[in-house]
């Protein structure tokens, strides 16, 4: 399989190469510092893993990440958070394959490299663990009011604002401002992102509000 590393990083890249190397010796191996300059050599190879690290000049913009996929449908892409853990629900919602980070053993990552060739998701156990800890010991959630909390309950279960309005018993009004509060105080702009940080279900919409 061919592998495209993502990285400007010199020492990434050594290192990453080294792994790689020992575990698939005839993979060729395409180093690019950006992930344009990878979709633009997908004209002439395609990919079948991206590696990426996240010190990449634009390497947090999921929709290159979309375009590489377009182009490369079957490649699964492994990113390399660093020390920016914090960004690991935008890479989830992209869809990535794996997540790992400067505390991932070299181990982990080759596990990650053998879910690629099935293109199922790993994640390494420093990530899990940063994961569970947004998730269990310090829920967001607590930073909202009671009436924030059933508001943004609703809005999950994708009532329309006069259904929230008629159900709590204020405006139309009232319930776009409390959503802005919500998503101010979350820092989520919207209800997939509001989702996640709550831990909860977004229920699919059957029809427009």
């Amino acid at each position: 399989m061919t592998i495209s590393v993502v990285t400007d990083n010199p020492l990434f890249s050594i290192a990453i190469r080294a792994i790689i190397e020992s575990q698939y010796p005839e993979s060729p191996i395409v180093v690019t510092d950006t992930v344009r300059k990878a979709i633009e050599l997908s004209g002439t190879s395609k990919f079948q893993v991206m590696i990426l690290d996240i010190g990449a000049s634009d390497a947090k913009d999921t929709i290159l990440i979309e375009d590489f996929k377009t182009i490369n449908p079957q490649a699964a892409i492994l990113v390399n958070l660093g020390d920016q853990t914090q960004f690991m629900y935008k890479f989830i919602r992209a869809g990535v394959t794996a997540l790992f980070s400067n505390k991932s053993l070299p181990e982990e990552i080759s596990e990650g490299l053998r879910h690629a060739e099935n293109n199922t998701r790993y994640i390494s156990s420093d990530v899990q663990q940063q994961l569970l800890f947004h998730i269990v010991d310090k829920p967001i959630n607590r930073t909202l009011t009671k009436r924030e909390e059933f508001m943004a309950d609703l809005l999950l279960a994708n009532k329309s604002h006069q259904q929230v309005a008629n159900i709590t018993g204020t405006t139309s009004k009232s319930v776009g401002y409390y959503k802005r509060r919500i998503f101010r105080k979350l820092e989520v702009d919207n209800l997939v992102d509001l989702a996640v940080k709550l831990n909860k279900v977004l229920v699919n919409k059957e029809s427009g509000n």
